[in-house]
């Protein structure tokens, strides 16, 4: 194995949905990797998911995290290290719409209430029903060591300045909607450069941020940032994907799961590092403790996946879309099986507890009577 004198960290901030991996994508990461470290430049790959890939300020917590920990896992100061963050949503365009991989906003055009869409475009609704459930459930939050019971909108805002820190309401505020979905990934690359511009840390590092759409009426991703900037990485791994696809090589099960409204069977909360915990080895876990039948490839939309770089802090909460997407998991997609993966035992109580501390998130658990199944990457590899 040649010695690498480079390393490329790449983050895939991407929606919860559970269409949104496929074997094919594992693969491909897997492909182009091996490839890369063969012309001596490593690369590690994390996937924090949020519903929505909205850029809030917990999403650029994890940003910072990961970026904090890969430097300092990087024991050869004199190796070049770049660092890439890629922007995904996902939606159904029209049979009208571009299908090259590089394309302008203009030549796409999203299929108006299609459920191969992201159901952000609904987010301020759910947040309606969040207040909806406060007010009706009333339950008690301790702040600063004092108990009170959040029975109104100023108690709403209370709970949200103290312990989520927002000056503010929680629907259209906190939880905004997608405005429009084909210029999202755009906005929010936007939302990004303007935070690294002005982060201290962040500036000097010359991160390069992409925005694209998972189109899944061709089962690709379609950049809508004009290309720039250049990564050959991604693009190879994106390329690597479609050709899989004109070669008719992704077999049709994968592509009718991807094509199919979301039906996952289970939820999953865990670490956006893959060494950490694993998607993949999440849902053969699943499978296996129902009896289900499982092949040895990933099919998609099997596990709603939200992950983040500090589910493992317990005494900070979640943010406004992994809160909302939970709710979305459970309430819409009736996933009360939701898997809870550290990479250790001790890990996961840790994101245990940061649920059960986190006031939104241990009221949708507690309503709707959420099985809480933990397990760990270590137990489950072997």
């Amino acid at each position: 194995m040649p010695k690498t004198t480079k390393h490329e960290v790449h983050i895939l901030l991407g929606c919860a949905d559970a269409r949104d991996l496929s074997q094919h994508h594992v693969d491909a990461v897997r492909t182009i990797s091996a490839e890369y470290r063969q012309k001596g430049i490593d690369i590690d790959y994390h996937t924090i998911r949020a519903a929505g890939s909205f850029v809030t300020a917990d999403i650029v917590m994890d940003i910072k995290r990961t970026i904090e920990q890969e430097l300092r896992n990087n024991h050869d100061m004199k190796r070049e290290t770049e660092f890439f963050v890629h922007i995904q949503s996902h939606g159904h365009l029209s049979e009208d719409s571009s299908t090259e991989y590089i394309s302008h906003v203009h030549e796409l055009h999203i299929v108006d209430g299609s459920p191969l869409n992201c159901g952000m475009l609904k987010a301020s609704s759910l947040g309606i029903e969040l207040e909806e459930l406060l007010l009706k459930e009333k339950p008690e939050v301790k702040i600063k060591g004092e108990n009170f019971k959040v029975k109104d909108y100023d108690g709403i805002r209370r709970m949200l300045r103290n312990v989520y820190n927002h000056d503010g309401y929680l629907a259209g505020d906190w939880i905004k909607s997608i405005d429009l979905l084909r210029t999202h990934p755009r906005n929010q690359r936007t939302e990004l450069e303007r935070v690294i511009k002005t982060d201290p840390e962040l500036r000097n590092l010359d991160i390069k941020v992409t925005a694209g759409i998972q189109d899944y009426s061709i089962h690709a991703l379609i950049r809508v940032d004009g290309g720039e900037p250049a990564v050959p990485f991604w693009d190879e791994v994106q390329m690597f994907i479609r050709k899989q696809g004109q070669q008719g090589r992704m077999k049709n099960e994968i592509l009718m799961a991807q094509a199919e409204a979301q039906k996952p069977l289970a939820g999953l909360l865990c670490m956006s590092d893959p060494r950490m915990s694993s998607r993949v080895s999440a849902a053969q876990y699943y499978l296996s403790m129902k009896g289900i039948p499982s092949g040895a490839e990933y099919m998609p939309n099997t596990v709603f996946n939200i992950s983040g770089s500090n589910f493992d802090i317990p005494r900070t909460p979640f943010g406004p879309y992994v809160i909302a997407g939970f709710y979305y998991a459970v309430h819409y997609l009736n996933l009360t099986d939701q898997m809870v993966m550290g990479y250790d035992a001790m890990q996961t109580e840790r994101i245990l507890a940061k649920i059960a501390n986190d006031p939104l998130m241990d009221l949708i658990v507690k309503k709707y009577k959420v099985n809480l199944i933990p397990l760990n990457q270590e137990d489950v590899i072997q």
